[in-house]
């Protein structure tokens, strides 16, 4: 009986899904009674597109631009959508869903434009029994308020080879754009972003580009989200991000560490910058004397006193960044050497050049080294 029961309850959800989605699917046809010859049977508009442009991306669903690639998808597309151009639909039908029942909703550039609704066509000669076509397309994506819109490699290099007006954003966590970034942009990790508006431009009308690590990375959206709210008007998304990026120019040169000028000394402003944000991503090392780091020290700091660091060496991390840090510069920089010396496979170790005054209740407050 509880079997019997369980298939049915199965077979009602299936038909209340299949009446859900029949319902607007209905409603947009019957204002399409005078519609081109050309348009596809099934039509839709903004209000139903938008419920399935959602990161991480539906199961079951696939928005389609129809569009040529480099001629208009690269440089400005429906967000979360996928490129096979109409003229390379039979090439590039192996990028639809392998579930013949998945939603596929086809767009291209306006009603004038025949391309989706020819890829709908052929998408249900292929056996897709839910294939859509959205006629108002990009232009009409772009003409409601609070959208944004993503774009591809293409058009951030050109950007930045004429050296066009754009603030590009790495949404990623510092350590990752410490890592390697696109040149030129900026860190606002999507974590601490709500905190950080005030690193955009006051000039809402500038284009902002977001980018985080690929396709499936959702920071990047989450950041554009939070910059139309503010009032931007022009915000982008770069999808597919740095990891295509690094594929088809190169990684970028790592930025562990912004050099303030002599070999190994971290940039005050970064290092500050670094432990409001990420502190994590570094180890810091302070070489003081233990009672003078029980008096107070750098919140999350291990205490290894100089005179012990030579015998304590092994207990270095090679997996991130080792900042030595006192109250002077000076033992930080014996430490700093004294790693050069005895642990010359360490590639990422620093030291503070500064006057650090330490509070009981670990604040602190850093003055850079006069030169």
């Amino acid at each position: 009986m509880n079997a019997i029961y369980g298939r049915r309850l199965a077979q009602a959800l299936a038909l209340a899904l299949v009446l859900c989605l029949a319902a607007p699917l209905a409603a947009a046809q019957a204002g399409a009674d005078k519609a081109p010859d050309y348009f596809y049977k099934n039509i839709v508009d903004f209000e139903f597109v938008k419920n399935y442009v959602k990161m991480p991306k539906l199961e079951g669903v696939e928005i389609i631009d129809s569009r040529p690639y480099l001629g208009k998808h690269a440089k400005g597309y429906i967000p979360t959508s996928i490129s096979i151009p109409d003229t390379e639909f039979e090439k590039k039908a192996d990028l639809l869903p392998k579930d013949k029942k998945a939603l596929l909703i086809f767009y291209c550039e306006g009603p004038t434009c025949k391309l989706s609704h020819s890829s709908a066509r052929k998408a249900e000669k292929l056996g897709y029994s839910n294939v859509v076509v959205y006629p108002g397309g990009y232009p009409d994506w772009i003409a409601h308020e609070g959208v944004y819109e993503s774009v591809g490699t293409e058009y951030v290099r050109e950007k930045l080879e004429k050296g066009e007006p754009m603030v590009l954003i790495d949404a990623r966590p510092l350590i990752k754009f410490l890592e390697g970034a696109i040149p030129g942009s900026l860190s606002i990790p999507d974590s601490v972003g709500d905190t950080r508006m005030g690193l955009l431009s006051a000039d809402k009308k500038s284009e902002i580009v977001y980018y985080c690590g690929g396709f499936d990375c959702k920071l990047s959206h989450t950041s554009a989200i939070r910059a139309k709210k503010a009032g931007y008007a022009s915000v982008k998304v770069y999808e597919a991000g740095y990891p295509a990026w690094t594929e088809k120019y190169g990684a970028a040169q790592k930025v562990e560490v912004k050099s303030g000028g002599a070999d190994g000394v971290m940039d005050t402003a970064q290092f500050q910058k670094i432990m409001a944000e990420n502190p994590g991503s570094i180890l810091v090392v302070d070489v003081r004397d233990a009672d003078e780091f029980a008096a107070g020290h750098v919140p999350g700091a291990v205490n290894i006193p100089v005179g012990q660091l030579e015998k304590r060496i092994g207990e270095l991390p090679s997996d991130k960044p080792v900042v030595f840090v006192c109250n002077t510069g000076a033992r930080s920089g014996e430490a700093y050497y004294m790693v050069l010396d005895k642990k010359p496979d360490m590639k990422n170790a620093f030291y503070l050049d500064a006057n650090v005054k330490y509070a009981k209740d670990n604040t602190y407050t850093i003055v850079p080294a006069k030169k």
